[in-house]
């Protein structure tokens, strides 16, 4: 019955985007012609119409991911959209000649058809009054405390053997009070921290009564946006590293990545060949430093980066603006370009150090699956410093981006790292293993 009701309502879910991406491109291929006077003929204008909206229907319905509703969402689906149609039209244009809607038809179309799909979806209730809200926490160690931040408000209490001592949650006693705070309480979701203070059958009456029954590692994705892969079995490791971004978009971000690239490249040319000139002239030597890193699958590579000391360690005057603007790693630019690098994704890691860390850390190695970045989640949430617990911290960041890579979480990275405040509270440090910006 309930897998009959979830395929009804994704069928629903499925319809009311079509309709918004017909309504959306219609409304922007009229704006098109209306307001800027362009005459079409109607033939060609129905097609690209029609055409327009059934690709951006297809890339936004049938790609399955888990990334979180809401604004990024709303992103990602308006990047798939718009990239898809691009791709898609001119694709066609270059190679049968058929005629493709304009960047102003596709933009406008996918932005309304995006927001015209948020309308329709919000306006469906998705759960009826009186419906159950907020989390109960189970069992107190550092994870739930951490979580229990997180939630604020959303947590509804916590319930443990003890007094807590990390956990600043309302305390609600014992856990042989479960039932009873499930009952009076009516929590959405319980959340299970560590080994389950109550038996498996317990907690299985609950999820029959309709209350999720969640553990703190899967939470923390959600809520702390980061794998907590130190709590997780070897098996459920496995799979929450595994990316939940479609296919088509990874290839999609794969082409704006690499574009992007190109483009950062040709407009910091003169940058880079001036800054080089003045350290060749300051110091003598070569400009740039070489440092062997690995890449994907733990190809090795040479990352290039500005030398900003001398010889002997004697600072430059001109390293020493480089490194006041942030300019240092400014030649993986080139790194990008050669297809060695990507604009985001984990910090590149010294292949010196890669090893030993694979030994202290055998999860590290996942770290490979992807080209490493010049921005990064990792680094765009806390600020450097160098032990092993801060690695371990992130390393769950790096394993996060590596699940929920996508359109928005890259320009949640580029925002961070454009409007960091200096002076903002670290809230950890980022590894010295790996080289440093």
């Amino acid at each position: 019955m309930m897998a009959h009701l979830r395929r009804g309502s994704e069928y629903s879910a499925a319809a009311l985007d079509l309709f918004a991406c017909l309504a959306g491109f219609g409304i922007a291929g009229w704006a098109f012609h209306a307001w800027l006077g362009v005459p079409q003929a109607a033939e060609p204008w129905l097609v690209q119409w029609l055409a327009s909206a059934a690709i951006a229907w297809l890339a936004i319905v049938f790609p399955e991911n888990g990334h979180p509703e809401g604004l990024p969402q709303s992103i990602d689906r308006f990047f798939t959209a718009a990239g898809s149609n691009l791709l898609v039209q001119y694709g066609l244009t270059y190679l049968f000649g058929l005629p493709a809607a304009s960047w102003f038809v596709i933009v406008l179309g996918s932005v309304l058809s995006v927001a015209a799909g948020a309308l329709l979806h919000g306006s469906i209730p998705l759960a009826p009054a009186g419906a159950r809200a907020g989390t109960l926490l189970l069992g107190s160690d550092p994870a739930t405390a951490a979580l229990a931040a997180a939630l604020g408000d959303a947590a509804v209490g916590l319930l443990a053997s003890g007094p807590p001592d990390l956990c600043k949650s309302s305390f609600l006693g014992p856990p042989d009070r479960l039932d009873e705070v499930c009952e009076s309480q009516r929590p959405r979701a319980v959340l299970v921290s560590g080994k389950p203070a109550v038996s498996l059958a317990r907690l299985l009456g609950l999820y029959y009564r309709g209350i999720d029954v969640e553990g703190a590692p899967f939470l923390s994705e959600t809520a702390l946006q980061r794998v907590a892969w130190q709590q997780l079995s070897p098996s459920d490791l496995l799979f929450s590293v595994t990316p939940v971004t479609s296919r088509a978009m990874l290839a999609f971000q794969a082409i704006y990545k690499n574009l992007a690239g190109l483009g950062l490249m040709v407009l910091f040319a003169p940058v880079l060949i001036l800054l080089s000139l003045l350290i060749a002239l300051s110091a003598g030597g070569r400009a740039l430093e070489q440092i062997e890193c690995l890449g994907v699958q733990r190809v090795p590579f040479q990352m290039f980066r500005f030398r900003t000391v001398r010889r002997g360690g004697g600072s430059l005057w001109i390293g020493s603006l480089i490194e006041r603007l942030h300019l240092t790693n400014l030649p993986q630019l080139m790194n990008v370009f050669r297809g060695e690098m990507a604009l985001f994704g984990p910090r590149p890691v010294r292949a010196a150090f890669a090893g030993r860390l694979e030994q202290l850390i055998p999860p590290y190695a996942y770290r490979f699956v992807v080209k490493p970045g010049i921005l990064g989640w990792a680094q765009a949430r806390f600020a450097e410093s160098g032990t092993m617990p801060e690695e371990a911290l992130g390393l769950e960041y790096d394993f996060y981006y590596i699940r929920q890579e996508s359109p928005s979480l890259d320009l949640d990275i580029l925002l961070r790292t454009l409007f960091r405040r200096s002076g903002a509270e670290p809230e950890a440090a980022a590894p010295r293993a790996a080289v440093d910006s």
